[in-house]
């Protein structure tokens, strides 16, 4: 079961229905940002508050594990520090560890050991280094490179973990009309997460 945004407030619908179906899902949260906002500018239900709305709404959801995040304001940070079902892998935790030697394998281990038997995962196309989305609408300097998130995704379908939903969101295009990369990206990405979500299981 997959959705295709939209801003990041999209998903939030089929994560509560998702965990409904599948107690104790965790949620593979690739991102920029937390979204862990209890509100954005006065609005509840922003784009920079789907995660929030995903551990205060949807009951199922057991694990919240976020990867490539560099973009968070302090009260998201204290949120993740204070819930134990959030596990932060930030950018710049990840690139600390490259940077002293650990493999990407052996981080993508670490992540997935977090989350249960059933993920749902949350693909935020701005979790991507800038350069494969220029045209998203809050890129942030950092970030995975294609090769890494598709890594991140081969090794959650190989370790026997099912994916029971996903989403791709925040995919825009070039304003000039000028420029496809963005949907290019975004359609690769899409094509991956179809793959392993109907691989994955088994």
């Amino acid at each position: 079961m997959g959705l295709v945004g939209g801003d990041h407030s999209v998903p939030l619908g089929l994560i509560r229905a998702v965990a409904e179906r599948n107690p104790g899902v965790g949620v593979l949260h690739v991102d920029a940002h937390a979204d862990l906002r209890r509100a954005y500018e006065g609005f509840t239900y922003s784009h920079a508050s789907i995660m929030y709305n995903v551990l205060n709404e949807a009951a199922g959801v057991s694990a919240l594990v976020q990867v490539g995040v560099r973009d968070l304001c302090d009260d998201e940070a204290r949120l993740a520090a204070a819930d134990a079902r959030v596990r932060l892998f930030d950018d710049y935790a990840l690139s600390a560890a490259k940077f002293g030697g650990e493999s990407w394998n052996a981080v993508c281990e670490r992540i997935i050991a977090c989350l249960p038997e059933k993920a749902y995962v949350s693909f935020d196309i701005d979790g991507l280094a800038p350069e494969y989305c220029p045209h998203t609408g809050t890129p942030v300097p950092g970030g995975l490179s294609f090769a890494e998130a598709v890594y991140l995704l081969d090794r959650l379908t190989a370790s026997g973990r099912e994916v029971v939903g996903f989403d791709l969101c925040e995919v825009a295009p070039d304003p000039a009309g000028d420029d496809d990369w963005d949907a290019n990206v975004g359609a690769r990405m899409l094509y991956k997460l179809c793959n392993f979500a109907l691989r994955s299981g088994k």
